[in-house]
């Protein structure tokens, strides 16, 4: 496909601009991503929010252009609503496990079920649109038991350092609203399932290494329910309801 210009980059993919409020996803490896495209019109068909697709071939996938930050700049701009983001994390974990996965999806290794999985769902990967936020980043989807994309989001939340955080206990206060939107009883067994997966799957710096570590031997575990320092009065918000500005 032909692109314009460079947009952003990250560890397996480029993104670049391709007119008409389109970009063009390439890999960097040359892998094919023609999957993560069927993946994302099924997502989309079934009212998950994802950008569109409109071709993909090969290395090359063309989709919606989405205009706005990711939910991890907008979190560190407004650490005030650091609760509300945790919790709309939850939400969006919930809209993606109400849909059964395409029968040709591959299952998630020691996590059966039938549910569409994203397995990477992060501040990172959600950005924040007019039309509110939306989910980006398909490459690791699967087929399973929906604990486990709530452990590998909580696996993230809790091993992923934040230095420009605004507030010590950022992380914390994102966790701890997360925790207490999701069932953290059916997502605890899938916690090690997901770091044995990492491992296997992507090479890990031993700092992140040792994180996990640390979180897996229960000293960065908070009690069933989640982080209780960072409760606050009021509803959990509707993910509408987060919009960019």
């Amino acid at each position: 496909m032909r692109v314009g210009t460079l947009i952003a980059s990250g560890h397996d993919c480029l993104v670049f601009e391709a007119g008409a409020g389109k970009v063009v996803k390439r890999s960097r490896h040359g892998r094919s991503l023609e999957q993560e495209a069927s993946i994302m019109r099924h997502a989309r068909r079934n009212g998950i929010p994802t950008p569109e697709v409109f071709d993909a071939d090969g290395p090359d996938l063309l989709m919606e252009r989405l205009e706005g930050p990711s939910l991890r700049e907008t979190a560190l701009r407004r650490p005030d609503r650091l609760a509300s983001y945790g919790r709309l994390l939850a939400e969006l974990l919930r809209t993606v496990a109400r849909v059964r996965a395409p029968g040709w999806l591959q299952g998630a290794g020691g996590c059966p079920g039938n549910r569409l999985l994203h397995l990477d769902l992060h501040p990172a990967n959600v950005i924040v649109t007019a039309a509110g936020p939306r989910i980006v980043d398909w490459a690791n989807a699967a087929r399973g038991a929906p604990g486990a994309d709530v452990a590998c989001t909580w696996l993230i939340l809790a091993t992923t350092a934040v230095p420009e955080a605004p507030v010590p206990n950022w992380q914390e206060i994102m966790l701890g609203a997360f925790l207490d939107a999701v069932d953290v009883a059916a997502a605890r067994p899938y916690l090690r399932v997901t770091a044995a997966r990492w491992r296997a799957d992507r090479a890990i710096e031993p700092a992140e290494q040792a994180e996990i570590d640390a979180f897996l031997s229960g000293g960065k575990l908070w009690a069933e329910g989640g982080n209780r320092m960072n409760e606050q009065p009021g509803a959990p918000a509707r993910y509408e309801k987060v919009r960019g500005t």
